[in-house]
């Protein structure tokens, strides 16, 4: 990925620290845990995620029309659309990533910090109980354009299409530079889109350089709480590669994707007793309402952890880090910087401001 030369700091909206390690108390912080991504009724979508990219260049057609390609299919969409409704929190941050402005947002991933981003944007924000909304949900906002994020099960979900032109937005299998490429192409913004792929590039450029010379490893887990289901991101995962980019070594099963496929998008389940094969000198426990962080850190095993002992076991925000969004990988890697750099202080809801702030600024929004 080519990097930029814009200063680090412009990336960052701030003068970054001096390198120097702090003592982090052993356990994760407490923070007040943001909703999550994943309200699926079987538990189909942990996110992160697996899939191939179906996106291609537009094409012109009759006048006030382009025809595009996205994970949904082809479709004829409207080159100035008059009401845009999104379908959940991610994709509607890709839109505004690229200077398009949604009217409705569907808060169908239940998300905190993302929410709180478009709030202030003043988007109106849809109410659903679904992970995909209902047609007549969407239907009664009378949309011209719909555009969701195509995560497991989209195809098979709703016929939004039957309403109105529909973009489905990459996701699986895609780090936040290639979600926000295709979405460029979408709407063609693909200067746009390449800003905000620039900075994306030179903030993994900034955490890799902030690694010391032996580099740092990192893990990351979760526990989705209504199952008690403890899991690791696999090799699958969407922020695999963002990781990687920002100079990070991972167990040898987070870099793997396993051999019947990764059943939850970017996540495979793991049993407590295997605990210590996540071991790694930085725990990123991806926490969010869905995503408990005792499950675990009440592991038998968890205190004997790498991590744990050296006060280098952190709470994330697991909306966050669950990808989507261009901002999502942007917040990741902002996290890595810090942790890379040994602050060791990710970003906590209540931070969404002032990071979308130095996002938008830097993306020259």
């Amino acid at each position: 990925m080519a990097i930029t030369r814009m200063t680090f700091e412009s990336v960052l909206g701030h003068t970054l620290p001096p390198r120097e390690r702090t003592a982090v108390p052993a356990a994760p912080r407490h923070r007040a845990l943001p909703l999550s991504v994943v309200v699926v009724a079987a538990v189909t979508v942990l996110t992160g995620c697996s899939g191939t990219a179906a996106s291609s260049p537009a094409t012109a057609t009759t006048a006030g029309t382009r025809t595009i390609v996205s994970e949904s299919g082809t479709a004829e969409i409207p080159v100035e659309p008059e009401r845009i409704v999104a379908l959940d929190e991610p994709s509607a941050l890709n839109l505004l990533s690229i200077g398009i402005t949604p009217d409705v947002v569907f808060d169908s991933w239940r998300t905190a910090a993302p929410r709180a981003v478009l709030e202030a944007e003043g988007i109106e924000i849809a109410s659903t109980t679904s992970f995909y909304p209902e047609l007549e949900e969407v239907a009664a906002h009378e949309p011209d354009l719909i555009v969701g994020t195509a995560a497991e099960g989209f195809t098979a979900g709703p016929d939004y299409a039957s309403i109105a032109p529909l973009v489905g937005g990459l996701y699986n299998e895609a780090d936040g530079q290639q979600i926000i490429t295709a979405y460029g192409e979408y709407f063609d913004r693909a200067d746009e889109a390449a800003r905000v792929s620039d900075v994306l590039d030179t903030l993994a450029q900034r955490a890799a350089d902030e690694q010391d010379g032996d580099g740092t490893s990192l893990s990351v887990v979760m526990s989705y709480a209504q199952e008690n289901m403890p899991l690791h991101m696999d090799g699958a995962n969407s922020l695999h590669g963002t990781i990687a980019d920002a100079g990070f070594a991972r167990p040898a099963l987070q870099d793997e994707v396993p051999a019947d496929g990764s059943a939850f998008g970017g996540w495979t389940v793991f049993s407590p007793e295997k605990l210590a094969e996540q071991n790694a000198d930085v725990l990123a426990v991806a926490v969010a309402a869905q995503y408990n962080r005792e499950g675990i850190t009440d592991m038998p095993l968890y205190p004997s952890l790498t991590a744990v002992e050296d006060g280098r076991s952190l709470a994330v925000d697991g909306d966050l880090w669950s990808g989507g969004a261009a901002f999502s990988t942007y917040w990741v890697l902002r996290d890595l910087v810090s942790i890379a750099s040994g602050q060791d202080e990710p970003g906590v809801v209540g931070d969404d401001g002032q990071r979308w702030n130095d996002f938008a600024t830097a993306i020259g929004g």
